[in-house]
């Protein structure tokens, strides 16, 4: 893996995990928010070797309705529409 690919393309293009959306590419929309070690950081901004070690999720760790998120379930109190474009997770 090159030194400068970012979290961003390792979770999208070599692990299949596109729930994580690129948008801007410059850390502006927040579409590629996910977290490491339980803080939200821009993955579009991070380089991947910087989170050998470390605990990433992104929107695929969210459960289903079986056990809703206290997140998804902010969302569907306020009506928020989550797309990762219109809506980033910023």
């Amino acid at each position: 893996m090159p030194p400068s690919r970012t979290l961003l393309e390792l979770l999208r293009y070599d692990l299949d995990l596109v729930g994580t959306k690129q948008g801007c590419d410059k850390g502006d929309c927040g579409a590629c928010t996910v977290l490491r070690d339980g803080e939200a950081v821009l993955s579009c901004l991070v380089l991947a070797v910087d989170c050998e070690g470390a605990r990433v999720e992104t929107v695929e760790a969210l459960p289903g309705a079986e056990a809703l998120h206290p997140l998804l379930d902010a969302f569907d109190r306020t009506g928020a529409a989550q797309c990762g474009f219109c809506t980033p997770g910023s």
